[in-house]
């Protein structure tokens, strides 16, 4: 079974002790002006996924504000 959310990014966290470090939060994505967000809002009303991240492009390419498809597959 595939399972997809739609998360934004909602913070980025530079580490005190190693500023390469950055912990980049998303949250599950809900809007009445969007139709599709109310349908995974129906299957995952609240959410949250935070990440470390040491990859200068990786945080560039998750600006806070912008709305990701999230999938979760089984590893096989």
């Amino acid at each position: 079974m595939k399972i997809r959310g739609k998360f934004v990014v909602s913070k980025h966290t530079h580490h005190q002790a190693d500023k390469a470090q950055v912990e980049i939060e998303l949250n599950a994505q809900y809007s009445n002006k969007n139709p599709e967000d109310n349908t995974y809002s129906k299957a995952t009303p609240s959410g949250h996924i935070a990440m470390t991240v040491t990859v200068p492009e990786v945080v560039d390419a998750l600006p806070i504000g912008k709305a990701f498809y999230v999938d979760f597959s089984p590893f096989e």
